[in-house]
């Protein structure tokens, strides 16, 4: 089938840009001698995790238990869940999962520290957990410092918890534009995760995993090689909002847009605008509106569930009839992602392979 024979709205993916932006990412943490464990909570998808692992990754990482359960379901091995595991239910379904792949997850408080070890050793398991520092994120994790030493002898005393490392992470800086201003806060960040390594070093444990970073602070991250791994999510997709960021010594960062939404012309009622069937059920917009390939100067609005409105800049007529198809880069791919229950894989313009959206809608 050709892409122009699909029915929209459809999510689609260009298999070779995927597997070039899988390949940079690869070159670059080869190069800087740091692993990488991509982030799944953008693409959602076991196949797509596959392909990272056979490309290097030393596993993935999950934000929630049910997107782990998923994965390790589907054979990926090396998960680690980067937000805390809370309550008697979920962590026994997290050792549960722990039967079929290595999974370790994140704590930063003695309450749930001291759940996962009891529920770890009722069930007669050893955990790798991590402790979360905030670095900067302003969310989840222990001010940088002595409280993480604390924690970490914590777990590390627990006969069935292993402390296994520290985790770092400042997701609202990945997207800031300027890539000196982008390079400043990541050092900001890592200064207080190294101090934080001292402490626990000092406490006596080692600091085996080191991990953080995402796409955005990439360059940085590998640079100053404080980190034994990065968290890269978005970088294997791209979206709108990702690609109008700096990167060190060029305008864009190195990765190609592979993930496109294929819309479709409904109505055009009056010359200057084009009504279509993507709205905001098949696009996200918490990171604005998605983008328009291919006609410059061609601006989306959200025109209600169903359907987007194109308008060009200039006030000219669009230029597209009903019928017409077109392609929108998501301005979030993650979230963008999530209003999906499948990828249509696309080569030279042709539908080669189908793959489901594995973990959609697996938040609890």
């Amino acid at each position: 089938m050709k892409t122009a024979e699909l029915d929209t709205p459809v999510l689609t993916v260009d298999a070779d840009a995927l597997d070039r932006n899988i390949a940079r990412m690869k070159d670059m943490t080869e190069t800087a001698g740091i692993s990488y464990r991509p982030h799944a909570k953008t693409h959602k998808s076991a196949t797509v995790a596959r392909k990272q692992i056979d490309a290097g990754a030393i596993g993935v990482c999950c934000a929630k238990l049910g997107e782990a359960e998923v994965l390790a379901s589907e054979g990926i091995d090396n998960i680690l869940i980067t937000t805390p595991v809370v309550g008697e239910s979920k962590i026994s379904r997290l050792l549960a999962a722990r039967n079929q792949a290595r999974v370790a997850v994140v704590a930063d408080n003695v309450e749930n520290i001291n759940m996962l070890g009891s529920i770890a050793q009722l069930a007669g398991k050893m955990l790798d957990v991590l402790v979360e520092v905030d670095i900067g994120q302003g969310r989840c994790g222990v001010p940088p410092g002595p409280e993480a030493a604390r924690l970490a002898q914590m777990i590390a005393g627990h006969p069935c918890l292993n402390f296994a490392g520290l985790q770092g992470y400042q997701g609202k800086i990945q997207m800031t534009v300027d890539p000196a201003e982008r390079a400043a806060q990541t050092e900001t960040g890592l200064d207080k995760l190294a101090a934080t390594i001292s402490e626990v070093e000092n406490a006596g444990l080692p600091v085996d995993i080191r991990t953080g970073g995402g796409t955005g602070t990439a360059p940085f991250d590998l640079d100053r090689g404080l980190l034994t791994e990065i968290q890269t999510g978005s970088y294997v997709f791209m979206d709108s909002r990702y690609g109008g960021i700096g990167w060190p010594g060029a305008n864009a960062p190195p990765f190609e847009n592979a993930l496109f939404i294929l819309t479709a012309v409904v109505s055009k009622p009056v010359p200057d605008r084009v009504i279509i069937d993507a709205g905001l059920k098949s696009a996200s917009n918490d990171h604005g509106v998605p983008a328009v390939v291919g006609i410059k100067g061609c601006v989306f609005e959200f025109g209600g569930d169903e359907h987007g409105i194109l308008r060009m800049k200039d006030g000219g007529e669009v230029p597209l009839d009903v019928g017409d198809k077109l392609q929108l880069v998501p301005s979030h791919c993650d979230t963008t992602i999530n209003l999906y229950d499948q990828y249509i894989v696309l080569k030279d313009n042709k539908v080669v392979d189908v793959w489901p959206v594995d973990t959609r809608g697996r938040v609890q």
